[in-house]
């Protein structure tokens, strides 16, 4: 591995990533020219020489992004010429915490550093390994409440009956006289109307209504057809699938349908005899085997089975292989080391206050970047005049009905704009709220574990072990643990006493992964 500079006069080589998705604006201090300015400019003062510049236009969500595949090809071939990676702030990095651990451990193994030039951090010293944490998690968790509020917002507008997904075949998304979304049937809806009627009337298949169709212009698969028609949306229903704890609903569209109920209820007695739509099926979980497909046998990697077997007086449980690999362990002593586990990664108080306060440090700082100015409120104050003025003049009768709904709806969206920004300033308090009841949780998230149903504790389990985990040599072995967990239980150690420790001369995150064989609450099986 190529040996980091050794002083501050040699020009210290970097690349700089510049990211902005698609939905971020500009104006918020996102925009590729004045990351890619700030950078420079900071290389400049800090001795870099700049052997690269990357710009990307995608979300962060993921690292499959197409520029930042070629820097990490870059990188990979040319990791002796390169000592950083720069970017402006941890989220133009990434918006995905498990993933950005890998990523950087990458470069890290490469002798190449990366780091944010305005949330510098100095990652040989294990505390502030937590704020990367922070850095990482908090857009992580922004975007997961964009989305809930995206799904809550779509399940109200469906409870009210108006559509608001992408339409199906048959339908176009038009506006009704709100200027609220609505769906309204094509040129289609006459192919479907005729295909539901072809089916009732008992003289042709599916295979054969789908035949009749094409030849009249109706462009679908197979595999679609047989989805239209069973789309109840068809019939002036919308179908709600079931959410949290809200159970799956059939609600009245406000739609035009394309066919009748009884048309729609008799299509479906013919193809499934009287079956109904939306029968569900739910998966059966012996509650005694929590952890059935999340232990993988050592020997041949697949999920071990789990069974029970009678012995003389009583049954025994097992989680085991199939021949030839014949790995068995009991149940008990599987369940007795994840129970372990869980009180190493519970959150003591005092690692719970200092985490929680840097969490909330870092959002009064978002939000003083992010405030809405005395300009913002003027804007809505003179869209309000506007639109009295407007109106006064459609009244006086000065100007026309069409005009007057076109400038009316220019206004109202512009305002309804910047009320959504305010908005947002709010969402921060349910973040932050979010992040409390989650550190709360992890104070006894073994007692949590315990007294949770089956469902909750393999969510519980899948939420920390992303892959799976085994046994091996009478030791759990894994490689795959939530970072921010193995993370926690670093900082429990830490603060229930510090010692002095070495620090490297390179930034590195290999603490902060899992090593193969190295567990936290080691606990042995006895076999």
């Amino acid at each position: 591995m190529r040996q980091p500079y050794k002083n501050r006069y040699i020009m210290k080589q970097a690349i700089l990533y510049v990211r902005v998705s698609t939905d971020e604006q500009a104006d918020k201090g996102f925009s590729l020219r004045d990351q890619e300015q700030k950078l420079k400019n900071y290389c400049k003062l800090n001795n870099y020489d700049i052997i690269g510049v990357y710009r990307e236009d995608y979300s962060a969500k993921t690292f499959n992004r197409p520029e930042f595949k070629k820097l990490m090809q870059y990188a990979k071939k040319n990791a002796t010429t390169i000592d950083e990676i720069l970017f402006i702030k941890w989220d133009r990095f990434s918006r995905n915490t498990t993933e950005s651990y890998n990523v950087i451990k990458t470069f890290n193994d490469l002798g190449i550093i990366v780091n944010a030039i305005e949330q510098p951090l100095d990652l040989s010293i294990p505390e502030q390994g937590i704020m990367l944490a922070v850095y990482l998690s908090i857009p992580e968790v922004e975007n997961q409440r964009r989305s809930l509020n995206v799904i809550s917002g779509m399940r109200r507008a469906f409870k009210e009956g108006r559509y608001v997904a992408s339409p199906p075949k048959g339908y176009d998304m038009g506006r009704d006289n709100h200027k609220k979304p609505i769906l309204k049937p094509n040129e289609d809806a006459k192919h479907i109307q005729k295909a539901f009627e072809l089916i009732a009337s008992k003289h042709y298949n599916q295979k054969e209504v789908l035949d009749i169709l094409r030849k009249n212009g109706f462009k679908t698969s197979k595999s679609a057809f047989a989805r239209i028609i069973r789309n109840s949306l068809y019939c002036g229903d919308i179908y709600i699938k079931a959410f949290k704890d809200e159970q799956e609903m059939i609600v009245e569209g406000i739609h035009e349908p394309i066919v009748s109920k009884a048309l729609f209820q008799e299509v479906q007695s013919i193809i499934d005899g009287g079956k109904k739509q939306f029968k569900l099926k739910h998966k059966k979980i012996n509650p005694i085997f929590p952890l059935k497909d999340f232990v993988l046998c050592p020997n041949c990697h697949n999920p071990l089975l789990a069974s029970s077997s009678k012995g003389r007086s009583k049954y025994y449980d097992y989680y085991h292989c199939v021949k030839p690999c014949n790995t068995r362990y009991k149940a008990q002593d599987v369940e007795l080391w994840f129970q372990d586990f869980l009180q190493g990664i519970s959150l003591n108080k005092n690692a719970q206050t200092l985490l929680f306060k840097m969490i909330k440090d870092k959002f009064k700082l978002q939000s003083k970047t992010q405030a809405l100015g005395p300009n913002h409120y003027k804007k809505l104050s003179d869209i309000n005049e506007r639109l009295e003025k407007l109106q006064d003049l459609f009244i006086d009768g000065k100007i026309d009905s069409n005009d007057y709904q076109k400038a009316k709806i220019r206004y109202e969206t512009t305002f309804n704009e910047l009320k959504d920004k305010e908005k947002q300033q709010t969402n921060q308090n349910e973040i932050l709220n979010t992040y409390r009841n989650g550190l709360n949780k992890l104070e006894s998230i073994d007692n949590l574990f315990i007294n949770s149903d089956i469902d909750r504790k393999r969510k519980l389990i899948g939420s920390i072990f992303p892959k799976k985990f085994q046994f091996e040599k009478n030791e759990v072995r894994t490689a795959d643990v939530n970072p921010i967990l193995l993370k926690i239980t670093s900082v429990n150690k830490g603060l229930q006493g510090n010692k002095k420790r070495d620090k490297s001369k390179k930034n590195d995150l290999s603490h902060l992964v899992l090593k193969a064989g190295i567990e936290p609450a080691l606990r042995r099986t006895g076999f």
